[in-house]
């Protein structure tokens, strides 16, 4: 298990906080990111202006900064499961930020976060991989290429926070590196017919659809207001029934949040 995860529903005044990092290639980014990533947003200038869009990006890109900061160097090692030094780990984010009635979702990766309204599905995220035009575009323009929808043959999407193997070009913004951290950002504001959200790593849409999985934490709900359950269940039906071809094998992280017009 490699991912780690934000659950802050008191983040700040007004304010929550979710967050799904999926790991991989270890599990030390996706840890050193849940641990930092919202204190490093509350403190961001953007942030405490009113301009979440803006500080969120820059709180992507903070943790990359930090990552390859030497300060850190010594807690990343600690973090990880096998000893060694450089860490080759990364992890996709999709951040959640429900601030005033307005939900913004921040994504770099093939992680997602959905709203679930008027019995219709709404993708608040939309994934990141490489054969997507606009990121095959900025992996050729960094010097990459693509193999069976892996980026220089080895990963299966295009933007993630770590992976620094892939962003060591010195004459490329972050933006522009063969594996990007910069996130898309999306704002949706509640309305009444706003039933909750649900967010996961790609591991919780292999054997289920979007319908599906909102399908179940509406039941859920219905019958019980618990929304571990509701993502308990979300998790179990997304369990595969034997290993023998490795769909629904994969790490998975969910998170249900009830929406009402106070927050």
């Amino acid at each position: 298990m490699e991912d780690a995860h934000i659950s802050e529903a008191k983040f700040d005044t007004n304010a929550s906080l979710f967050a799904i990092f999926d790991g991989h290639g270890g599990c030390e980014v996706a840890k050193f990111c849940g641990k930092y990533f919202g204190p490093e947003l509350k403190k961001n200038s953007h942030y405490i202006g009113g301009r979440y869009k803006e500080a969120l990006e820059e709180t992507f890109l903070k943790m990359d900064v930090m990552l390859l900061d030497p300060k850190y160097s010594d807690e990343i090692r600690s973090l990880k499961n096998e000893e060694g030094g450089e860490s080759f780990a990364g992890c996709t984010a999709t951040v959640t930020l429900i601030m005033k009635g307005v939900v913004w979702t921040a994504n770099a990766g093939d992680s997602r976060a959905i709203l679930w309204s008027n019995k219709k599905v709404k993708a608040l995220s939309e994934d990141h991989k490489p054969d997507n035009e606009i990121e095959k575009t900025r992996i050729s323009k960094a010097g990459g290429f693509i193999i069976e929808g892996r980026v220089n043959g080895n990963l299966n999407l295009s933007r993630a926070l770590g992976d620094l193997e892939y962003k060591k070009n010195a004459s490329l913004k972050p933006a522009e590196q063969l594996i990007s951290p910069f996130p898309d950002v999306t704002s949706h504001e509640i309305k009444p017919e706003d039933k909750f959200l649900v967010m996961g790593c790609d591991g919780i849409w292999e054997l289920l659809t979007m319908d599906e999985i909102c399908q179940i934490a509406e039941t859920s709900l219905a019958n019980n207001p618990s929304c571990v359950l509701a993502a308990d269940q979300i998790l179990d039906r997304g369990l595969a029934p034997d290993t023998s071809n490795g769909t629904g094998c994969d790490n998975m992280s969910c998170i249900v949040i009830q929406l009402n017009m106070n927050c």
